[in-house]
């Protein structure tokens, strides 16, 4: 029924092979891929007298025998049962029920899965990056609780873990339907035994007490804590705990300032501001002015703001800033950049440069400047004196890779890569390389967004708004 939903059942009669009885996994798989899979590991073992018919019968070779005395007795037992099987028709009777198992399981599943909701099978893809993910989801509750597991899992230093979360959460967040059951999540990408268990201790309680319990321990406050810290990333906190004993902002600064990279010194220095988030009109005022002074350099400049901004997020930890300037001249991109950040100084608008890359003597095209930004807009009523914002600047050759770089969640990114290199690609946002050639694609187009765009037609990818790349 769902091959003939998906107007597969053509495909299969057109495959000319004889009738088999397959596993209801295989169903599935055609059904995610949109075509008729290699069926050879989900056929059942089935021998029997019925099934026997569909097939042609293979020759016997005749056994010659010693001529024996024919006897009454010979022609009684013939006669007495004339229906008995031969030895080519007769079937075992351990496989007999060992069939007769496996039919009883995918009739079972199948009863299963037709209690389930109907779902496109774009939903059933692997790879996230086929699939949308809405900023706010039906099961926005669920998967908040997960990413608050998999932040757990990222202080232990799980990178596995962390991975297989990440993979679930996206799932997740992209199924349609509110779950209500368990197996509900059985069929989606990434989602195990163990995310079934977690989930149905969901729907039981409205929690993961099961795994979120340690969050609340004296150690695992002092590392949210030192996490806050901007630089400070959350290996590197639990390692302050675990190690030097440390468990406030004033623990470093009395023992670990002479330790510090100068980010970690700017996140100590500044901990009070950094700490807080800005709503969308702060970032968008920030913007306006960055632009203003873009384009005081170059009429031409183009700008947009990416990140969480750009996938429709309300509060933001910093501004990340795409620009480029629509030419074909080799290394705009790092003249243009440095101007810009010598102005933004000169104006005190930037009070320190934390980084500012020069990756054009590497042969990259894109360069970027972290910098903590001074006389952020007061619209919300918390006053701020200092705000962190990222410049990346990027060549009009690259500028369609860096916006997709730039915008889509941790896990649409990953699994992007792997749509690249399946294709022979390496994506980076800083161009997408062929890796036949060794060239950088050329990935122009009349504006940012166009692209973008053009870099989902060359990996053979729907293209989604930046509002439905968030994976979590």
């Amino acid at each position: 029924m769902e091959l003939r939903r998906c107007g597969l059942t053509a495909q299969v009669l057109r495959a000319g092979a004889a009738p088999l009885v397959v596993k209801i996994d295989w169903v599935r798989r055609c059904i995610a891929s949109g075509r008729i899979e290699d069926r050879s590991r989900y056929i059942l073992n089935i021998q029997s007298a019925s099934m026997s018919s569909l097939s042609a019968t293979p020759p016997v070779t005749p056994v010659k025998r010693r001529r024996r005395k024919h006897t009454d007795e010979d022609d009684s037992s013939s006669l007495s049962d004339p229906a008995s099987p031969t030895p080519s028709t007769k079937v075992p009777k351990t496989r007999k029920k060992r069939v007769a198992k496996d039919l009883s399981a995918v009739a079972a599943a199948s009863r299963e899965d037709s209690d389930l909701p109907e779902l496109d099978p774009i939903y059933l893809q692997k790879l996230s990056c086929y699939r949308p993910h809405p900023l706010i989801c039906p099961n926005e509750d669920l998967a908040k609780i997960l990413a608050q597991i998999r932040h757990l899992r990222d202080l232990d230093g799980n990178d596995t873990s962390v991975r297989a979360y990440s993979s679930a959460i996206a799932s997740i967040r992209s199924y349609p339907y509110k779950i209500k059951s368990g197996k509900e999540v059985k069929r989606l990408n990434g989602c195990g035994a163990k995310t079934l268990k977690l989930v149905n201790e969901f729907l039981e309680t409205g929690a993961i007490e099961s795994e979120t319990a340690k969050a609340d321990t004296a150690e695992y406050e002092a590392i949210e804590r030192l996490q806050e810290i901007w630089g400070v990333g959350g290996r590197t906190a639990s390692s302050w705990v675990r190690e030097k004993g440390w468990k406030s902002i004033e623990d470093v600064q009395r023992e670990g300032m002479s330790s510090l990279t100068r980010h970690q010194e700017a996140g100590v220095r500044y901990y009070q501001d950094l700490k807080v988030k800005l709503n969308r009109e702060q970032v968008a005022a920030i913007a306006e002015t960055v632009t203003r002074y873009a384009k005081d350099i170059h009429p031409d400049a183009l700008s947009l703001v990416g990140g969480s901004y750009r996938r429709g997020n309300t509060s933001h930890a910093d501004v990340d800033m795409l620009l480029t300037v629509p030419n074909n001249k080799p290394g705009e991109h790092y003249t243009f950049l440095q101007e810009l950040i010598k102005r933004l100084q000169k104006a005190n608008l930037i009070t320190e440069v934390l980084t500012i890359t020069s990756n054009l003597r590497k042969g990259e095209l894109l360069d970027l400047a972290l910098v903590v930004w001074s006389t952020v807009p007061n619209v919300s009523g918390v006053p701020l004196a200092h705000f962190r914002v990222d410049l990346i600047c990027a060549d009009w050759k690259v500028i369609g890779p860096a916006v997709v770089g730039w915008t889509g969640g941790t896990t649409f990114e990953r699994d992007l890569r792997i749509r690249a290199k399946k294709l022979g690609y390496k994506f980076h946002s800083s161009g997408l390389l062929d890796l036949k050639t060794n060239k950088l694609v050329d990935c122009t187009a009349d504006t940012m967004e166009a692209a973008e765009r053009k870099v989902f037609e060359i990996l053979q990818l729907p293209y989604y708004d930046p509002e439905l790349r968030n994976t979590g």
